[in-house]
This record gives structure tokens, sequence and C-alpha cells, in this order.
């Protein structure tokens, strides 16, 4: 490659050494190549550097899959800046192992019209103030958060997954809440709407709204909501 960049002998110490998987491409006329990689990204992948060149032979990758002789497979996650330097563009990419979280991104996706979240997602809802529950194409929970736990009195999910409102007894006019809850699993996403139900023995002002949920075959296969308590505080 003409007019192919070279850094200075201390540098190129600095980066090889750098503590970390760093990966330097020249950006020029519109191509990326390799020109410098540290040492721990050599041995992360179990390349030599000309080998480092050829695999990024098409450029930058943002995630890099790498499959040992042994057989495990790792990802990483790249994240790059760029610097013009006299002649030409830099991109400096830095790759993090997301192996992890990969596998349980991968293990969710396989599960096949299961509306119970991977305890990944329900870390993330558990997280939140805000009372989320889903339900299955008749109605039933099949999981709910920590808020919407609290809110209601209870102390696990297996005190509401499998029923329904009707059985818990939550709504004085039950038909009311069934035929909004049709129309969201017939796949129409319902408005912010208000009503009432019976929580720890009071009736309290709510402000919910639900979505259809979708299984790989873009069915309706339940219905995921979400509410807060706005009752006036006396």
């Amino acid at each position: 490659m003409e007019n192919e960049f070279h850094f200075n002998k201390q540098e190129k110490k600095f980066l090889k050494e750098f503590p970390g998987m760093l990966v330097i491409f020249q950006v020029l006329d519109g191509m990326d190549k390799v020109v410098l990689a540290s040492d721990q990204m050599l041995a992360e992948l179990n390349l030599t550097f000309p080998e480092l060149q050829i695999y990024f032979v098409n450029g930058y990758k943002p995630v890099v899959r790498y499959t040992s002789p042994e057989g495990e497979t790792r990802v990483f996650m790249g994240k790059e800046t760029s610097q013009k330097r006299k002649h030409c563009v830099l991109r400096y990419v830095t790759y993090a192992d997301v192996t992890g979280l990969f596998l349980r991104l991968d293990k969710y996706d396989q599960m096949e019209g299961d509306l119970h979240s991977d305890s990944f997602y329900k870390e993330i809802l558990d997280s939140i103030d805000v009372g989320v529950f889903w339900k299955d194409e008749k109605g039933r929970f099949t999981g709910v958060n920590r808020a919407f736990l609290e809110t209601y009195g209870f102390e696990k999910e297996e005190d509401v997954v499998g029923k329904t409102d009707e059985d818990m007894g939550w709504h004085s006019s039950p038909e009311v809440f069934a035929g909004e809850e049709e129309k969201v699993l017939s796949g129409q996403k319902s408005t912010l709407v208000t009503t009432k139900n019976l929580i720890q023995g009071r009736e309290r002002d709510i402000a919910a709204s639900k979505a259809p949920l979708y299984d790989k075959n873009g069915n309706v296969c339940g219905l995921v909501g979400s509410f807060v308590d706005i009752t006036p505080l006396l």
C-alpha cells in the first residue's frame, strides 16, 4: 500500500505492550489495513500478525467470533476511535470479551414460544420502578417484575404466574379489561389507559399500556404491559 503509515520505535513498543486487545488500522482511499496489533490481541486469537492482517482483509469488524482448536467459541466486541495523522487516518479499535453476554442472548433467542425472560432480562426489569408484566395468549400471567410484586404485595412470581386478572379479582368490571386485551392480542398496541384496580384491599388509580408479543414466526403469542400507580396522595 502506498503511503503506509509506520510508528516510530517508542510508539510501536508502547502499543504492542498495550494491556488489552488493540488493533490499529490505516484508513486510506476508503480501505482499512491492519498496521499494528497488541501482543494480547494476537495471543487471544492465537494468530500471527500476518494472519491477523488476512483475517481483517475486508476491514474493521465490530464483532469478532473466535473458535479455538478445542472448539470453544469466544465473542469480542470492538470500540473504535479515529485519529488523523500525517497523510492518513488511523482507526484504533479495542476489543472486549463479551462471550458471556452473547451466550445469554443466544439462549433467550432460542426460546420457542416461552414468555419467561432469561435472568439477564429479568435483572434489567427488576431494576426499574414501573410495574411490568407479560401474559400468554389466554391472558394468563407468565412473568412480572419486582415493582409489580411490591405494588400488589406478593413475595414471589409464583403467586401470580398461571393466573388471570379474573382469578386475582383485581377489577370490578373484568369484561372491560378482557375486551382491551383481546384487541392487543389481535395485534393492536393500546394507548395509555387510566383504570381502577383493587390493590392490597384498596381501590387505586393506575395508568397502564400494553403491546402484543410475537414469536419468531411473527404470530402474536401474548402481551406485555406496564403500569404506574397515580392515585393522589392523601
